[in-house]
């Protein structure tokens, strides 16, 4: 089969769809992988080959339609009635999934989805594989007329909403139906609810973290993906004194200077006999006056080379250091705040976002119910309490259990090779 894929130019996207190209691939299909400018190097450092559609994108984050709009979200949120405990959910869809699609959908066409769509046109793939946040593959996926699934790389905002509309009576508008609707007009394609979901779904979330409950799913394990790289030195031997990593993903670093919760945690731990080993960059190290002996700052690391020499993870509760952290069967310590979710523009292309990842509720409720992670609150808990946390998590074998537990129900789903049949299946069912 000729099979493309097509995902947002970020690694935060790229990297967690790089196992099923590479399983496809080496099960003998022709596999490439289709975006706008950004992510080239990156995929033809997978092995794995690179189509570059359109030219860079100088436009910046703040544009007249992209910042969320409160009112409106207040408005649909009340007619859908959306409650109290899908609210966080419904917050980050409306807030941050909306405004990256509209991002890479502007309201015009943009020639680099164009050209998403003229290579399709043009190479015929027999399946697309697309990123929920980049729903331009599934119009490229119906011009070329090809199967198509979506790859999550987070819990499935995209397809709550497509289910959540489902249940209305009347439902009012559809924010995601309208970021999709001009390029897809624009090939005469017909927005429907196969268009924004996919005819399946890749779905690598435990049963407690899915979000959506009827769209068709091929479940999978997540294969944690970071890149290669040169093993350091100090990774070769087992640490002295347990070693504790401090991760909050690589693209914070485009969007924020410091890190709110570094200081706290760097208080915590000077006292205690542990190696904290901290991936941050100078950006992010900023306003921390003094770094303790027993911290080791670095500014990249792969997570898979540090995490399985590792007693516990601190992080923000994203999808890939999450994964990686279960991957290596460590107790996480997950930041989340009581904030809601919000993007709000400040002056020029400055926008203030809330100081927790928007999957770390989902995350930290996961694996607290599983007795494999406890919650950090950098807004109001005490250094003293940071600190008590840090060492359960290392001492209470109740902690060291059920991230073994979880680990081991990772283990057991299927890996990316072994769906490579259900995908060659569902691709002569759709086609």
């Amino acid at each position: 089969m000729r099979i493309m894929l097509t995902v947002w130019p970020q690694t935060c996207h790229l990297y967690p769809a790089v196992p099923y190209a590479q399983a496809l691939q080496l099960a003998g299909h022709e596999v490439v992988v289709a975006c706008p400018p950004g992510a080239a190097d990156d995929i033809v450092a997978a092995g794995l080959t690179a189509v570059t559609c359109g030219e860079p994108d100088t436009s910046g984050w703040v544009r007249d339609d992209l910042p969320p709009d409160p009112e409106e979200m207040e408005r649909l949120a009340t007619a859908l009635q959306v409650t109290q405990d899908e609210r966080d959910t419904w917050d980050v869809f409306f807030q941050y999934y909306l405004m990256g699609v509209r991002f890479q959908l502007p309201r015009v066409p943009s020639a680099q989805n164009k050209a998403l769509v003229e290579f399709a046109r043009t190479w015929r793939p027999d399946l697309v594989l697309w990123d929920p946040w980049f729903p331009a593959g599934a119009v490229a996926a119906k011009v070329a007329g090809a199967a198509h699934g979506r790859v999550l790389m987070a819990p499935d905002y995209s397809g709550w909403a497509v289910e959540l509309y489902a249940r209305q009576a009347t439902p009012p508008v559809d924010p995601l139906a309208r970021a999709v609707r001009p390029l897809a007009e624009h090939y005469g394609v017909e927005v429907d609810s196969e268009l924004l979901v996919g005819q399946f779904t890749i779905d690598p979330m435990p049963r407690e973290m899915r979000l959506s409950r009827d769209l068709a799913a091929v479940p999978v394990r997540w294969s944690p993906y970071n890149g290669g790289g040169v093993k350091p030195s100090w990774l070769y031997d087992k640490p002295r004194r347990p070693r504790v990593a401090l991760s909050v993903g690589l693209s914070t670093r485009a969007y924020h200077k410091g890190e709110w919760r570094a200081p706290k945690i760097f208080e915590a731990v000077a006292d205690l006999d542990v190696e904290l080993v901290a991936t941050l960059n100078a950006d992010q190290l900023e306003g921390i006056s003094s770094i303790p002996s027993n911290v080791r700052t670095v500014d990249y690391v792969p997570l898979l080379q540090l995490l399985p020499t590792c007693s516990a993870s601190i992080n923000h509760g994203s999808s890939g250091t999450f994964w990686a952290s279960v991957a290596a069967g460590v107790p996480q310590l997950v930041g989340d705040t009581d904030e809601p979710q919000r993007v709000i523009v400040v002056d020029g292309e400055n926008s203030k976002m809330a100081e927790r990842n928007i999957l770390s509720k989902l995350a930290i409720a996961y694996l607290e119910s599983r007795d494999a992670g406890l919650r950090l609150d950098h807004q109001k808990q005490s250094v003293e309490e940071i600190r008590a946390a840090i060492v359960t998590a290392l001492e209470d074998p109740r902690y060291r259990d059920g991230a073994a537990a979880v680990h081991q129900e990772w283990l057991d789903r299927p890996g990316p090779a072994d769906i490579v049949p259900t995908l060659e299946k569902l691709t002569a069912m759709h086609r």
